[in-house]
């Protein structure tokens, strides 16, 4: 069992740490996540970032004249801002598995942005990562997480 769990999604960074069974029968493996350990990393909104709405615009000529107008575009931002939140995200997990000491570590994230997030994690972090669970489980409760990644259901 790793020794560390890293829980993330687009905005939201948790992670625990196991702590084995200790000798009396009564002390159970467990996880464990320090208060202030979720971080939230919400990406910004395009309405954020861009003051004006995308719409139609003259192309040229006179106000007086009737001519061609061209539709606004967004020019891939939304995909800019979530390589940037992705970004993020990856130095905090790098933050995290530094602070740690670079033990054998667990990452869980969503499926369809987890090759992106695994090019863009720090060398040595990517190097201790022994493996990984597709999902989003950042909002599980911690009895949860020790059902699924504890007692294997």
């Amino acid at each position: 069992m790793q020794k560390l769990i890293v829980i993330a999604n687009l905005g939201r960074v948790r992670h625990v740490k196991y702590k084995p069974a200790g000798e009396d029968p009564q002390d159970k493996a467990h996880l464990h996540e320090e208060p202030g350990s979720t971080v939230e990393m919400r990406p910004p909104s395009i309405q954020q970032v861009v003051t004006d709405q995308a719409g139609q615009f003259r192309q040229s000529g006179s106000s007086d004249r009737l001519g061609g107008r061209s539709s606004g575009e967004e020019h891939h931002l939304k995909t800019e801002l979530a390589n940037q939140a992705l970004e993020r995200i990856a130095d905090k997990i790098g933050d995290i598995v530094a602070a740690a000491g670079y033990p054998s570590w667990r990452l869980v994230f969503p499926q369809e942005l987890l090759p992106s997030l695994r090019k863009a994690l720090p060398t040595a972090v990517a190097q201790a990562l022994s493996g990984v669970v597709a999902g989003d489980l950042t909002k599980l409760p911690l009895a949860e997480l020790e059902k699924r990644f504890i007692n294997g259901h």
